[in-house]
């Protein structure tokens, strides 16, 4: 069974967000997986996803996600 880290590091790197239709989201699962994880910080959460992935590979889609959530004040 993967660990919380690499499944929010996973999660991340496809950062898919529902539109329209039948489209999956992961952005439920990356916010369960942040407070699973107590992560105070976009920064903390991009540092795991660099544990599993290189960090130029890391999609500024990713990045941009991770950012919002913090700045809404959902997390």
């Amino acid at each position: 069974m993967p660990v919380p880290e690499y499944l929010l590091a996973m999660k991340c790197m496809a950062a898919r967000i529902a539109g329209t239709g039948n489209e999956s989201s992961d952005v439920a699962d990356i916010v369960f997986l942040i407070r699973h994880l107590q992560l105070k910080t976009p920064i903390e959460v991009l540092d795991i996803v660099a544990q599993y992935y290189p960090a130029k590979q890391i999609p500024a889609k990713t990045q941009f996600l991770i950012e919002g959530l913090f700045e809404e004040g959902g997390l």
